[in-house]
């Protein structure tokens, strides 16, 4: 009996794999190093692109910073609009990130961030809609993903509905893991397995010999 409870427990222990984190994650305002963009107004945003937009000829493009009354940026983000000066407003705008989990399996993807709109926001993935809203401007709002991935390439979008001008929204903190596709047990964890076996072998000799005696 020991010797099969603790191979149970090498096996429950074998499942999981040390998570690697997933590329790509961007917040807004953000250069290649995820350090907030250097300069005022109008700064293009290389990694949010506006996916589409009532108003029109914004398709497209890329986002570009704009900050008039939010609450403040920092180190680590800065709000994204449409244009410098965060017009036209009164519009529908979905603003997506892409992102890879190439080598990685998409059913331990777990994503976490925080986001703020002016007004309205919600999050689709892979064009899905997740149900969760990032309203408002005062503060950012925490969120998290962990179901609705895929392998390879995946689009996070961010609708943004606004009721008068200006318009902006904002992500911070955005980071996500996953587990290696296909990952298998570290070393000391085969170790376990192995001594589990190992135990097994040596019960199974130990009931042959005593019935060989009886």
């Amino acid at each position: 009996m020991k010797a099969i409870t603790l191979l149970a427990f090498g096996v429950a222990v074998a499942s999981p794999a040390s998570a690697a984190t997933i590329p790509g994650l961007f917040n807004t305002g953000t250069d290649a190093n995820n350090v907030a963009l250097v300069g005022g107004n109008g700064v293009v945003d290389p990694h949010y692109s506006i996916f589409s937009s009532t108003s029109p000829g914004f398709a497209g493009h890329q986002a570009v910073t704009f900050q008039c009354c939010y609450v403040a940026n920092d180190a680590n983000s800065r709000w994204v609009s449409l244009s410098a000066d965060g017009s036209p407003g009164s519009n529908v705008t979905f603003y997506r990130l892409s992102f890879s989990l190439a080598g990685l399996d998409p059913t331990t993807a777990v994503i976490t961030g925080s986001g703020g709109t002016d007004n309205a926001g919600r999050i689709f993935l892979n064009g899905v809609d997740t149900g969760i809203n990032i309203d408002g401007f005062g503060s950012l709002v925490p969120f998290m993903l962990n179901s609705g991935f895929v392998a390879g390439t995946n689009t996070l979008d961010f609708r943004v509905s606004d009721f008068g001008p200006p318009t902006a929204f904002r992500v911070d903190d955005l980071a996500g893991t996953a587990n290696a596709a296909g990952a298998v047990p570290e070393p000391a964890t085969w170790a376990m397995l192995l001594a589990g076996f190992g135990a097994i072998a040596g019960a199974a000799r130990v009931r042959r010999t005593k019935a060989l005696a009886v």
